[in-house]
Parts: C-alpha cells; structure tokens; sequence
C-alpha cells in the first residue's frame, strides 16, 4: 500500500536530452511515448520535460492517493495555466474553496435522478442528425463523424442545461473549438513567448474565441431573463459566494458557461465517435448489441427506464471508454513533498495521470489492445483495482457530468444502430496521441451510413464474441 512514509528514492525513467529531457519524444507522439513509458519503467516513471520534473503515475494506490486519499496536496499546476487563458476561473482550472463552492453550486443538475430530464433533448438531437444522415445515404454523400459528434453534443448540451438552442451557431463553433485546442497547448515557438498585446496568429485566434462566446454568454443570460429556463443557468445566475452571500460575478457566469460548453460536449463527442468506429470494427460486438436493441427498444425510442435495460449497450460504452477515454491525461503538482509507491515526489514537482496509460496496463487488463465490452460485467469489475479504470477520473474532482455522459452515450449509441450501419472509408488513417485537450481521432473520420430495415422482430440470441484487436492505437 502506498504511504507517505515509505522509503523514498527516485524513481525509474528515461534518461532524455540535456536541458530539453523527454520534450522530444512528448512532442513528437504522446500518447506512443507515455505507453512507452510504462512499458519501459513501470507503473511510477520520473523524466523531465523542459524545465519540469514529472511523474507519471499509474498504479492504482498511487493513482487513488492523488485523487483521494491526499487530494489536498495535488493541486492543477502549471500545467493547467494555459486553460485559463480562454476558460478563465471555472471548474476546470481553479482550487481550494473558491472550486468547491463552484462544484456545489452546479451540482444539483448532474446527479443521477436529475439528469433523466434531459432524455428528450438527446432524442430529438439525435432524430434531427439522424434526418440528415438518411438525406446523405440516399445522395451517396460520406459524413463526417467527429463534426456530426460535435455538432450533436453541443446542441444537446445547450438545449438541456441552458434551454438554449445553439444549433444554429454549431458551424461557426466548431472551428472556433479547433482554435481552442490550439492555443490552450503551447508548442515550444518564439511567438508563443511574446507578450499578449503582441498580435501575433494565437493572440488574435484568442481574442476572436472571446469575442463569439461573449455573444453567446449574452445571449444565453438574455434567454434566461426573458422565459425563466434552462437549469443550470438558472443555478449559476442564483449563486452566491459562501463567504460574502454575493451573487456571482458577471465573470464567474461566463467563465463557468464557457467551462460546461467547451468541456462538456468535447469529451462526450469524442467518446461516441471512437464507440461507434469501435462497433463497426467488430461484427461480433454488432451482433450482440442489435440483439439487445431490439429487445429492449422493439423500434422505439429509448426512455429511462429502457436506457438502463441496455445493459450490453453500457458494456460497449465502457470498453471504448477504456480504449479511448476522451480526457486521456490530466496533470497535478504536488504542493508538499509525498511518496507514491515509496519514489519521493518533490513539492513542485508535477503528477501526470494518465487513464489511456492505466487502461492499457497488462497487469489489470489482459490483452489489453483487444475490444472486449465483457470486461465489464459485474464480477469483472470487482475482480479489478478500482483505479485501473478512471474515465472520468475520481475523488472530489470527478467528472461533475459523468452520469449525463454515459446516459448520452448509451441512448444515441443505441439510437445509432437502430437505424444505420457504419462503416470506415477504406484508406482513412485513425490515429490519434497529440497533447491535446481530448484523444480526439489526429485526422477526419469520414464514414459511410447505410440505413438499416427496421424491426421488431425477435432477435438471434446474443452470444459471446471472442475479442478481436482493436485497430485504433496509435
């Protein structure tokens, strides 16, 4: 068990380059290099990456004394400075008190039993892309995925938590969500070091990122003001600060909408993409989940309480989030000194968790480059370390939207496959491993959809389907 007492000493790791350490290989592939690295050295890895010492952490009782047991001692870092620079002081990048009263105040809408309400809005985004795909297979036209997961996430999210209909501003966002992934990732370049009145490229990508979620900030508070809908706007313009019964500041609104948007339909976007390209790859699992569809739905819509009669359906979801999962690294710095897995971690020092490394860990996962959704029955998963497997990460900074995320993800996944086939253009790369916010695909994943016969009919009885590799690593 990992202790802060144990007896510290480094830990093992690559030796890299003078002054620039492992930024090299970081750059060039992250995803390959830090797979690398547990592979190479194990599940507790020291390196240098610039002027920062960093640990990779990903054995379970090291991973849960970050996230749990010593939560207090690992705070975001500087690391995470470059989200503030369009986030501002959110969810997503601030500390101590000021974090928790935010987490308090908007919680209500994520927990379990509330977030059942927004089951309409998800169907209804979904029937409406749904219509365009059956215009597209008709005109023999390809569609692409990533853009039409975006496109739909976002509109749900809006139309659920803020009764705003964003739709139709969805084109302009996703290259202004492209420019976000940009700038909030520094590339090592002289312009980025200039000051931020210097007009370089990124500063006026930063300044045009403001200037259209002003706009929609406004136009979700004026919304607001005049129908009285839209949950957690509602929560965030009531708000208080706890120490001097304030109402949040116009500032602290936006910077927690832009938070919600930009986090919130990112990583649910990527997570159905890669789901969905994982259920085309293996006819097997297909199989088994149209089998379950029509059982459960028998052509219908899915309601709440269907939803959780996909129980396969859930299983997929899981296996691709182990696969795939869409907030792939996340980084902490250690405030005091502490010890994981008796290696001596410095105060200042950052913590890189990694569930795309921890979900590839053959000590817990075997053969883990295969898609095998029966890893996720219930004796699997009390057979497993609890920390093997963090998509959303754990502790008091879990995923605030983590049941909304799966809920999603099960009803368009299912809603998908009721009604089309997808497959892969031959000749389309997916790989994916650049230091971005999300594991989003590297290129365009162009796909062609087939309309399905609907039916009721009783299905073939569902059988288990031997795991086949996945052909999505990097």
């Amino acid at each position: 068990m990992t202790t802060a007492t144990s007896a510290p000493h480094l830990a093992p790791g690559p030796k890299g380059a003078p002054l620039l350490g492992s930024l090299g290989p970081w750059k060039r592939n992250t995803a390959e290099f830090l797979l690398g690295l547990q592979r190479d050295h194990g599940e507790i890895v020291r390196m240098r990456l610039g002027p920062f010492l960093v640990h990779q952490v990903t054995e379970p009782e090291a991973v849960r004394r970050v996230l749990v047991e010593n939560n207090g001692n690992y705070v975001r870092g500087p690391l995470y400075e470059q989200f503030g620079v369009v986030m501002g002081k959110g969810l997503l990048t601030t500390d101590g008190e000021f974090w928790r009263a935010h987490r308090r105040a908007v919680q209500p809408v994520f927990l379990k039993n509330a977030i059942t309400d927004i089951i309409p809005n998800i169907i209804r985004a979904t029937e409406e892309m749904l219509e365009t795909w059956e215009r597209k297979a008709a005109a023999g036209e390809p569609v692409d995925l990533m853009t039409d997961m975006l496109r739909l996430t976002l509109v749900t999210l809006s139309r659920s938590l803020f009764a705003y209909d964003i739709k139709p501003d969805s084109a302009l966002l996703k290259t202004i969500v492209d420019d976000v992934v940009e700038v909030m990732f520094r590339r090592g370049t002289a312009t980025e070091m200039l000051p931020s009145w210097v007009p370089t490229d990124r500063q006026r990508k930063i300044l045009r990122i403001h200037r259209v979620f002003d706009r929609i900030v406004a136009d979700v508070r004026r919304s607001y003001a005049e129908t009285g809908e839209g949950p957690l706007i509602g929560l965030m313009e009531r708000a208080t600060d706890p120490a001097t019964g304030e109402p949040w500041t116009d500032q602290q609104i936006k910077d927690e909408l832009l938070t919600v948007y930009l986090a919130g339909h990112e990583t649910t976007a990527v997570s159905l993409c890669w789901t969905l390209l994982s259920i085309a790859a293996h006819p097997g699992v297909q199989e088994e989940l149209d089998a379950e569809i029509a059982t459960v739905l028998g052509g219908g819509a899915p309601d709440a309480r269907s939803a959780e009669g996909l129980t396969y359906t859930k299983m997929v979801v899981d296996e691709s989030l182990r696969m795939h999962p869409p907030i792939w690294i996340f980084p902490r710095a250690a405030v005091e000194a502490d010890a994981l897995g008796g290696y001596d971690i410095e105060p200042g020092s950052s913590v890189l968790l990694s569930p795309l490394v921890s979900h590839h860990n053959p000590r817990h996962w075997d053969n883990p480059l295969a898609f095998d959704p029966y890893r996720f029955t219930p004796q699997a998963i009390r057979e497993r370390p609890r920390m093997a497997y963090l998509p959303f990460g754990s502790g008091p900074r879990q995923c605030v939207g983590n049941f909304m995320a799966l809920l999603e993800l099960r009803i368009i996944v299912a809603m998908v496959n009721q009604r089309f086939r997808i497959s892969r253009i031959p000749g389309t790369e997916l790989r994916y491993g650049s230091p971005v916010i999300s594991l989003r695909p590297l290129k365009d994943v162009m796909v062609t959809v087939t309309p399905r016969e609907r039916s009721t009919g009783a299905p073939r009885p569902s059988r288990r389907t031997a795991p086949a590799a996945c052909p999505h690593h990097p």
